[in-house]
């Protein structure tokens, strides 16, 4: 099958800049302000840091994050683009609004809450640079709980495009907080939609069936912040339909045969069924396991 190119994109040598870029977030409420800092100062703290940061406040924020975002936007520069929200719509609402606002062509997620690796951004673009038909660059997650020290797990991801076809039928296919994407190749698979709690992983899905080139760096870039609400939120019962319209979609694009699509669905219902606590073991103690 072969792999979509994209417009305008031509090597370009080791010696000359990389690519301009933006970093592309999204805050609401419940985040604590101490995170947030620590999250916008590992962006700053890059060896190569990005033309703009686009944060959108997902609906009434509290003062304290507010005044994160002042201290950021005041050292960073008129770069900072802050899009505010007057209500809160989700994470896939508000990735699609602050799209709206990227001027470059390409965006970097970042979770709030997270801390990227010094060289993140710098390991990306040289991918970028020596292979310009890349359309999706992520990476590796270290998982931590309370100090970035304490690592209590990891999300490994593969790394060729062959195997991250064969992932994505049982599993989100990225670290959607590492990942490096292209502006025209994201609107042309239709951008961010809202989607339950998987609205990254519809997204990868809709790059793969497009036949983009996709890759994943065996480096960690980015440490994640873990908690017991995220293994909560991954037994919402609301994600079910969504669960069964994605494992659809991919048997419709001849991503799955019949036999996958009934095993997939069969874990995904059990995923969700399962007690917290036995959905947390399973995770920590195998999926994410050190």
């Amino acid at each position: 099958m072969k792999a979509r190119k994209i417009n305008g994109m031509i090597p370009m040598e080791k010696e000359k800049k990389y690519p301009s870029f933006s970093v592309l977030m999204s805050v609401y409420k419940d985040e604590t302000p101490e995170y947030f800092d620590m999250a916008l100062t590992s962006i700053e703290n890059q060896t190569v840091v990005p033309s703009e940061i686009v944060l959108v406040e997902d609906g009434p924020i509290s003062t304290k994050l507010k005044e994160v975002i002042s201290k950021h936007k005041n050292k960073f520069g008129k770069g900072f683009k802050n899009i505010v929200s007057e209500k809160n719509h989700g994470l896939g609402a508000a990735l699609r609004l602050g799209t709206k606002y990227v001027s470059t062509d390409w965006i970097a997620r970042m979770d709030s809450d997270d801390i990227s690796v010094p060289n993140r951004f710098e390991l990306q673009l040289k991918e970028i640079v020596n292979n310009p038909n890349t359309a999706v660059i992520g990476g590796q997650i270290e998982e931590f709980a309370n100090d970035p020290s304490n690592i209590i797990g990891y999300r490994r991801v593969p790394t060729s495009e062959q195997a991250i076809r064969q992932f994505v039928k049982w599993r989100s296919p990225f670290n959607h907080p590492s990942v490096m994407i292209n502006k025209e190749a994201l609107l042309h698979v239709g951008g961010y939609i809202p989607y339950g709690n998987l609205e990254d992983y519809y997204l990868w899905a809709r790059v793969i069936v497009n036949n983009y080139h996709v890759a994943n760096l065996d480096q960690t870039l980015v440490k994640m912040r873990v908690s017991e609400g995220m293994y909560q939120r991954r037994g919402k019962s609301s994600n079910l339909q969504y669960f069964y319209q994605l494992r659809n979609f991919l048997y419709q694009n001849q991503m799955l045969s019949w036999h996958e699509k009934i095993i997939g669905d069969l874990l995904m219902t059990l995923n969700i069924l399962v007690p917290g606590w036995v959905r947390r073991t399973i995770y920590q103690r195998v999926l994410h396991k050190k």
